[in-house]
C-alpha cells in the first residue's frame, strides 16, 4: 500500500473502527448516493463480467469481502446467467483466498434481499463473504480490526496468483455449461482462392492472439442466425451481407480462450468461453469490394487457402473447419 496522507490514514482507521463506534449508521445513511454504484477502484480485488470482488469498508472481521454487480439491481433474480456464474466463481475464490491469507477455513456467504430484510445501500444487490472463525459471529459480534480497508486490499492483492489459478480451477470443475452462447462466423473465400481474416482489436483479442473470421455472438433470437451473422458482418466489415448468399458448413460445440486484463491485480490472464459455433461460407467474393474494419476488427488480411494449415496465427479449430470443408 502506498504512502497515505495523515488525513487519508485517519479515514482508513475510521473505516476500520466504524463497527465499534456510533458513527457507522450516520456514514452510510448520509452519503446521498448509492455507494455500490460508485465503487472505488483502490478497494477492488478482482472484476469480471460486470461483477466485482471488493473489500468491505465496514468489515465484521479481518478479510471480509463483498461481491457486487456493477448494475444497480435489487435481487438475485435480476442477475443474468453470466453474472450469476461469476458470483458463484467469486464466492469460490473468496473462500480460498480467505483461507490462504487469513488462515480461516470457514466462510459465511450472506445476501440480504430487499429493504424488508434490512438490506442497506439503496437496495443494491450485494453478497458478503465473511471469514467464519467462531460461532459467535452468528450474533454479529464484530471483531476489533487490525487492518484498514486498504491494508486488506493489499493483503488480498498479494494473492494474485491464487486468485487467477483458483478462478481457472472453478471454471474447470464447476462451471455450468447447460446454456451456452451461440456464435456465427463467416468464411469469406475470394475468387482468387484467398480467405479473409481479421486481426482483433485490443479489447477483443484471444489468447493466443489468433486471427479470426468476421462474426460474433447471436444477440436477437427472434431473428434468423443468418440475419444475426449479417448484422455482425456489417458492424465489423461495413459490408451489407445478404443472408441468402451464405451456406452453413459447420455447427459444433467449441471453446475459445479470451485474453483478459485485471487492472486491480495488474495481471493478464486467459479465460475460456464455451459456445455453439456456426460457421458459414461465402464463395467467389471479389477482393476489390471495399471493406472497412470496425468493432472487434482492427485490420483485415487475405490468406491464401493453401497457407492456412501452416499459418501460426490461425487457431487449430479454424484450421480443422477449413480442412473438412474446403
Amino acid at each position: 500500500m502506498g504512502e497515505l496522507s495523515p488525513k487519508d490514514q485517519q479515514k482508513q482507521i475510521a473505516y476500520r473502527d466504524a463497527r465499534f463506534s456510533d458513527k457507522y449508521d450516520d456514514i452510510w445513511q448520509n452519503v446521498g448516493k448509492c455507494v455500490f454504484c460508485d465503487l472505488r477502484e483502490k478497494y477492488i480485488i478482482f472484476e469480471e463480467n460486470g461483477v466485482v470482488l471488493t473489500i468491505s469498508l465496514y468489515a465484521y472481521i479481518d478479510g471480509h469481502c463483498m461481491i457486487i454487480p456493477r448494475r444497480h439491481i435489487k435481487s438475485p433474480k435480476d442477475l443474468t446467467q453470466l453474472e450469476w456464474e461469476t458470483v458463484r466463481k467469486f464466492a469460490y475464490i473468496a473462500k480460498r483466498i480467505i483461507k490462504s491469507k487469513f488462515g480461516v477455513k470457514g466462510m459465511q456467504f450472506i445476501q440480504k434481499d430487499g429493504a424488508a430484510a434490512a438490506s442497506t445501500v439503496d437496495e443494491h444487490l450485494h453478497f458478503h463473504c465473511v471469514p467464519f472463525d467462531r460461532p459467535d459471529l452468528y450474533q454479529w459480534n464484530y471483531r476489533k480490526l487490525k487492518y484498514t480497508p486498504l491494508e486488506n486490499v493489499a493483503i488480498y492483492r498479494q494473492a494474485r496468483k491464487k486468485i487467477l489459478t483458483t478462478g481457472k480451477k472453478f471454471e474447470e470443475k464447476y462451471e455450468q455449461r447447460e446454456h451456452v452462447p451461440v456464435y456465427c462466423d463467416l468464411i469469406v473465400l475470394s475468387s482468387k482462392g484467398n480467405v479473409l481474416f481479421q486481426r482483433r482489436e485490443a479489447s477483443a483479442k484471444l489468447s493466443p492472439d489468433y486471427i479470426t473470421w468476421p462474426g460474433g455472438k447471436v444477440q436477437n433470437f427472434d431473428a434468423t442466425l443468418e440475419d444475426e451473422l449479417a448484422r455482425e458482418v456489417k458492424e465489423e466489415l461495413g459490408y451489407n451481407l445478404k443472408p441468402d448468399q451464405v451456406t452453413l458448413i459447420s455447427s459444433r460445440i467449441d471453446t475459445i480462450s479470451r485474453a483478459q486484463q485485471s487492472k486491480s491485480l495488474n495481471a493478464r490472464y486467459a479465460r475460456q468461453e464455451h459456445m455453439v459455433r456456426n460457421t458459414y461460407l461465402l464463395k467467389d467474393f471479389d477482393e476489390k469490394t471495399k471493406l472497412t474494419p470496425h468493432d472487434d476488427a482492427e485490420s483485415l488480411l487475405w490468406v491464401p487457402l493453401q497457407d492456412i494449415a501452416d499459418h501460426p496465427d490461425v487457431s487449430p479449430s479454424s484450421k480443422e473447419i477449413i480442412q473438412q470443408v474446403l
